[in-house]
């Protein structure tokens, strides 16, 4: 097998184009590789297509990363454990004060609420899966 650098430079250029790295110059270079060549058009969009897809793919997971960060984050999870504790507390004394036990009940499920909230405020504009209809 002989070792051809034009098409080992073709290679280069397809590879760019899928990763999305590829310069107006080269993508004239492919373009000049394309006419003495038909069917490396096709290749050229088919590369073109999977790098906007595997682009779109890296989005949706760094975004998924920076949602969970920020639901794991301590200020959350503080958050969550004293509407937990607040409600917990609330079921356990109502059976002997139910006024102060309904409102620590209430208080905890406030804060739960609160913290749910403001995580999807925060987190919303992030979200990769807003648009999606189901």
């Amino acid at each position: 097998m002989v070792d051809d650098p034009e098409r080992r430079r073709v290679e280069e250029l397809l590879d760019k184009v899928t990763h999305g790295q590829v310069s107006e110059a080269e993508r004239e270079e492919l373009a000049l590789y394309s006419e003495r060549d038909p069917d490396l058009e096709q290749v050229i969009a088919e590369r073109g297509r999977e790098g906007a897809l595997g682009q779109g793919w890296l989005e949706r997971v760094t975004a998924d990363h920076e949602i969970q960060r920020v639901e794991a984050a301590p200020r959350a999870r503080i958050e969550r454990g004293v509407g937990l504790a607040f409600f917990a507390a609330g079921v356990g004394v109502s059976l002997v004060a139910p006024v102060t036990g309904t409102v620590a009940l209430l208080v905890g499920l406030g804060i739960l609420l609160l913290s749910f909230l403001r995580i999807r405020l925060q987190t919303a504009r992030r979200d990769p899966y807003k648009d999606i209809q189901r």
